[in-house]
């Protein structure tokens, strides 16, 4: 899931359950602040580019995502 556009089709996706999840995370907070998304049951978190997304000030988000799990 990610930003920029619609998640309605992101939220309808969702709905049917998943096994893996990509997800930018603004879209990914957005989508936990509307109870859409819930970590609590995540068995393995993977942060893809972890350097840039701390290097462009994503660390709060990170955490925030991360604290969820």
């Amino acid at each position: 899931v990610y930003g920029g556009v619609s998640q309605f089709h992101q939220v309808k996706a969702l709905r049917n359950g998943v096994d893996i999840l990509v997800a930018t995370p603004g879209r990914l907070i957005d989508l936990m602040n509307q109870r859409l998304v819930n970590l609590s049951k995540v068995e393995i978190f993977v942060l893809d580019e972890a350097d840039r997304m701390l290097d462009m000030g994503f660390i709060e988000p990170i955490r925030h995502i991360a604290a969820s799990i």
